[in-house]
């Protein structure tokens, strides 16, 4: 990837520094000042459960790092606070843990402490967001000696290694002494330590120099630390975060339009680099025990995909491609190549809802609200665009867009109960970083549990026991027989027109001229894979 660079000024005091990094041991702090990112939304926390929703919580694995990590570049599994690991057993996972690492907080990182931290995370009774990444079964961590951790689930599981990849590992300290301030003043290991949260604002840290990484062989990243401090700016608004890396106010910005990236090419003092992601568009439809009756018809439901125009969905929102009738790209475990994008069909939309009249069917008192998140990108025009198509096949609509207070109850099993008869679309973006269709189908489509609305299908419009009792002997499954397993339920959630998949997106960063981002399909802003471009 070709990126930008820029000239700092600096390069009398880089030469000095330079001179004194060479003749001694000790690294030297950065020689730049504030790396400033605008990313398109405010954390819903910082917590160490939050390190695995880069959308949602841009840039914390620079406070907070992982056991392991997915390489950006190969995208195999890298050591981080483990230096190695092995599989024992269809459930089990042991561990290495790297030796004299310590917490911000002086907090020495000991088996124990990593041990406390995943049981803390990934607890059935706190229930955080990283539910929705869990598996089949229970994930609970024990330290087995001085260096060694074992991390099992109460079920077989062969995402195992992925779910270790995903929550952030935090000072025991703590989560004895202060366990509220655990979700807003992270502690971790990272190159950065946590400086302050401005509500609404942003949230920063400043260079760990006592970064175990400095001086490790295996360290991660492209380079050292290169900034004294970081700073998270909030902005939701497209134009905003653009204008900020145009007038020099930020280094970064995330996910500017395909136009912006398409305008980047004729400046001068930044550029647009993008890449492929594993993040989809989606329109899932309301098919839970609360929702309105009429939307258990099949002929309503593939009704209204047929009047949705998907290949115009996904050119409006831009570096973005139809996906192949599936939430996931070629090459995710399960992908079925029988499918095809649900076909664009108005006229077949009005002789569904026609014969669901003639059977008694109240179609006219349809109205379904479209519903989207303020901070997914371009979401207006997107279900704007939703109502209009489905007005043109005679089904009523009701356009809203919410911030993520409003939003994001409604769309989890708690919300549906307050609601009885809904007629709801929520057009969302969602991550499936697993490259299997076995997280996807579980959180997506599995029943929730309405009494214990904790787990991972918690954001679940469905409910069918063929289907749980399929998807259960599946998730237990390894190898071709897991893919073709998964293949099957893919088919078998397709025909019944529960979710529309609108796109596969690309994402695309402005970055500032003098540096060289690299990142993988993730997409996550870790300074470690900033570098100035030679």
């Amino acid at each position: 990837m070709t990126k930008l660079s820029r000239v700092f000024g600096f390069a009398a005091i880089s030469a000095i520094i330079a001179v004194v990094v060479a003749s001694s041991s000790l690294l030297a702090a950065p020689m730049k000042g504030t790396l400033v990112v605008a990313v398109n939304q405010e954390p819903q926390d910082l917590a160490a459960q939050g390190a695995y929703k880069e959308i949602n919580a841009p840039g914390l694995r620079n406070v907070l790092e992982t056991l392991i990590a997915v390489d950006p570049v190969s995208g195999e599994f890298i050591p981080v606070l483990a230096t190695d690991w092995e599989r024992i057993d269809g459930s089990t996972l042991r561990f290495t843990i790297r030796d004299g690492v310590s917490f911000h907080d002086g907090t020495d990182m000991s088996s124990e402490a990593v041990a406390e931290s995943i049981n803390w995370v990934w607890s059935l009774e706190n229930a955080f967001t990283i539910q929705e990444y869990a598996g089949p079964g229970e994930i609970t961590a024990a330290a087995i000696d001085d260096s060694t951790v074992e991390v099992r689930s109460s079920e077989p599981d062969p995402l195992l290694e992925f779910r270790m990849s995903l929550n952030g590992i935090s000072s025991p300290a703590q989560l004895a002494n202060n366990p509220a301030r655990h979700f807003d003043t992270p502690v971790g290991t990272g190159p950065y330590s946590f400086v302050e949260w401005k509500q609404g604002q942003y949230w920063s840290a400043t260079y760990n120099a006592d970064w175990w990484g400095l001086e490790a062989d295996d360290a991660y990243g492209t380079t050292k630390p290169e900034f004294a401090d970081l700073k998270f700016v909030f902005r939701s608004e497209d134009a905003a975060r653009v204008a900020m890396v145009q007038s020099g106010e930020s280094q970064l910005a995330m996910f500017p339009s395909a136009d912006e990236c398409a305008r980047a090419a004729d400046e001068e003092g930044y550029s647009c680099v993008t890449g492929p992601s594993t993040t989809y568009l989606y329109g899932r439809l309301d098919h839970s025990l609360h929702a309105d009756e009429r939307l258990q018809d099949p002929r309503i439901r593939e009704a209204i995909f047929a009047a949705i125009d998907i290949e115009g969905i996904a050119d409006l929102y831009g570096m973005a491609s139809v996906p192949q009738g599936q939430l996931g790209a070629r090459g995710t475990i399960g992908f079925n190549d029988a499918l095809q994008p649900y076909a664009y069909n108005p006229e077949r939309a009005m002789e569904l809802l026609e014969a669901a009249k003639s059977d008694g069917v109240d179609v006219d008192g349809l109205k379904i609200e479209v519903v989207g998140r303020d901070t997914t990108p371009r979401i207006k025009p997107i279900v704007e665009a939703i109502g209009a198509m489905l007005g043109l096949s005679n089904i009523g609509s009701d356009i809203r867009v919410q911030t993520p207070a409003e939003f994001n109850p409604r769309v989890r099993i708690t919300g549906y109960s307050n609601e009885p008869g809904r007629q709801m679309m929520q057009v969302h973006v969602k991550q499936n970083p697993s490259g299997d269709y076995g997280l996807l189908l579980l959180s997506n489509y599995a029943c929730p549990n309405i009494d214990d609305p904790t787990g991972p299908s918690r954001s679940s419009v469905y409910c069918d026991e063929e289907f749980d009792s399929q998807l259960s002997e599946a998730l237990a499954s390894f190898g071709d027989e897991r893919g073709e397993r998964m293949r099957e339920l893919v088919q078998y959630v397709h025909d019944r027109h529960l979710i529309v998949p609108l796109a596969l997106l690309d994402r695309g960063h402005l970055v500032e001229a003098g540096l060289d981002f690299t990142f993988g399909t993730d997409h996550r802003i870790q300074a470690v894979y900033l570098a100035s471009a030679e």
